[in-house]
């Protein structure tokens, strides 16, 4: 298998200075109205290119979430402008911090005054397609040449709802000063991380090879990291018919390995109760040699650690023993607001917006390697075959729904929110019940969802 991995350290410089980084960092939403011609200067125009005949005004609300790279909100504003000025379209572009969006959503529903566009994460988005608020998007899917994970991603109860926008695939964070006193290469599978591990492992100083949170606590990582070695494993919880299919011996080994990493010690005792952010505070604190996050640990290094960040690799994920190497993972991606007053100039919007792949393509790069593109065509650049950059490009090529390879539906959400894998190895690590055991439970919790 290649070897593939990246000097995050030179991350950090490949940002434009003038771009601020920081999560979310607007305190409020940003409304920005682009006025297309009057209708006195729409009737002018007219009048000389077609007699008399008035242009039609348009209007088009869209609702954007505050980036990690400022320059991403300037760069889309720009491309409303651009969009309203050779459409007679009045846009108001409004920036809102991505922890504020589901509650104004939800406001604005209940009032009857959804917008008429969104951007937001593929979990978002895909909560609104369950209350019958998005549309369905078919011509655009037809319009755009997407990577098919892409498309898979965008495809909710089997029709393409969710635009994609970037893939914000996660990356493995490798301590270097540790790794390369094992003498081994970079890892390639999960066995050769572990067997490194083994040899960066000293508790009695308080560092441990690996930090892998295993905590209930509600998020997303410890059930999205089981879900990702049950499947490299060559198992699958559910398969693409909605039949529960995870008892088998492949899951039944995954499940196995996973406990091994607690069990021989690799991982801090807490990690068993950690939460999403667990993972995150270890590595800041130098305690644990890898980890697996989005590129918001980066942001962080480069604030509070520039020392961690200069001896810190991102890897490709490693490969199950069948030479598999899924990546769970998310995107953001546009949503059109079926019950929004003008979907059709949404719509319009988001095919124009993807005429442009120079913009497109500038867009994604100016985020740093922290957003992937999920177009065919635009990753052949300097920029992704750089090795600072080629790890993240790398790991969304593999980048799955986090329930995947089940039906998009709330089945799916539910049965991933519910965090029924992390719950199994909690059983085997915590209560020491027999693995298969934990596996006939497994396989019970999830047919009480999906049948």
């Amino acid at each position: 298998m290649k070897k593939r991995y990246i000097k995050i350290v030179s991350l950090v410089l490949g940002l434009a200075a003038s771009m601020v980084t920081g999560c979310s960092v607007k305190s409020s939403e940003n409304v920005v109205t682009t006025a297309a011609p009057t209708t006195a200067e729409a009737e002018t125009s007219a009048s000389a290119e077609s007699g008399d005949s008035a242009v039609e005004q348009k209007k088009m609300v869209f609702w954007d979430k505050s980036e990690y790279v400022e320059g991403y909100n300037t760069m889309m504003k720009a491309k409303v402008d651009e969009f309203a000025s050779g459409n007679h379209v009045d846009v108001d572009y409004v920036v809102i911090p991505a922890a504020d969006m589901k509650q104004k959503l939800m406001a604005a529903i209940e009032a009857g005054n959804a917008p008429d566009l969104i951007v937001g994460d593929d979990t978002l988005v895909g909560q609104f397609v369950s209350m019958q608020q998005i549309a369905e998007c078919s011509d655009i899917f037809e319009a755009v040449d997407f990577t098919e994970n892409s498309k898979i991603l965008g495809t909710f109860n089997g029709k393409p709802y969710l635009v994609p926008l970037a893939f914000t695939a996660p990356g493995m964070y490798l301590r270097m000063d540790q790794w390369e006193k094992t003498g081994m290469d970079i890892p390639t599978t999960w066995e050769e991380l572990k067997e490194g591990a083994k040899l960066m492992n000293d508790p009695a100083n308080g560092f441990y090879g690996l930090g892998f949170a295993m905590g209930a606590s509600g998020g997303g990582d410890a059930e999205g990291f089981c879900r990702t070695i049950i499947l490299d494993w060559g198992g699958i919880p559910v398969d693409e018919n909605g039949k529960v299919t995870v008892n088998s011996p492949e899951t039944l080994e995954a499940l196995k390995f996973i406990a091994s990493l607690y069990e021989e010690g690799l991982i801090p005792p807490d990690a068993i109760t950690g939460d999403d952010s667990w993972n995150n505070n270890a590595y800041l604190a130098g305690t644990v040699g890898v980890i697996t996050n989005s590129g918001s640990v980066v942001s962080s290094m480069k604030e509070e650690k520039p020392e961690l960040l200069a001896n810190t690799q991102i890897i490709a994920y490693p490969a199950g023993p069948a030479g598999e190497a899924f990546t769970l993972g998310g995107a953001n991606v546009f949503g059109i607001f079926e019950t929004g007053k003008n979907t059709d100039v949404a719509k319009d919007f988001v095919k124009y917006y993807f005429e442009d792949l120079d913009n497109y393509n500038a867009m994604i790069e100016a985020m740093g390697a922290m957003w992937q593109p999920v177009v065919n065509g635009v990753d052949d650049t300097d920029f992704w075959k750089d090795p600072v950059n080629a790890g993240w490009l790398a790991n969304s090529k593999n980048t799955y729904k986090t329930y995947y390879p089940a039906p998009s539906d709330e089945r799916a959400t539910v049965s991933f929110t519910n965090q029924l894998c992390v719950k199994a190895v909690q059983e085997i690590v915590v209560n020491r019940a027999d693995p298969q055991e934990a596996l006939d439970h497994l396989e019970a919790e999830f047919n009480k969802i999906y049948n």
